[in-house]
């Protein structure tokens, strides 16, 4: 992992689903906090490390309390891969756009 690593151990681990995804008009994908539930879009996270409640920025989709915000989340994504020498790709696996 490169020098931004983030693991630890006592933080709180989830696993994103595609239900866990949202799209607003914008076309920005964003997930809700687990912490305050503002939404966090994709670059807040990768940029900031922080939802937008914190930052306060509101997506336009997104209900939030009027009140200010008082969320401590520090967040960030993890990508974990297994290669599989057993699978060959085929083109119809990766999907040949046909």
């Amino acid at each position: 992992m490169s020098g931004r690593e983030r693991h630890n151990d006592d933080a709180a681990y989830m696993e994103l689903t595609p239900d866990t995804w949202h799209q607003n008009d914008e076309g920005n994908y964003y997930i809700d906090c687990p912490e305050c539930g503002s939404a966090a879009t994709l670059m807040n996270v990768v940029e900031h490390g922080r939802c937008n409640g914190y930052l306060d920025q509101r997506e336009s989709e997104t209900e939030l309390d009027e009140r200010a915000m008082d969320c401590t989340a520090k967040l960030w994504f993890e990508l974990g891969y297994v290669s599989d020498p057993e699978e060959v790709a085929t083109d119809e696996a990766v999907g040949d756009g046909n």
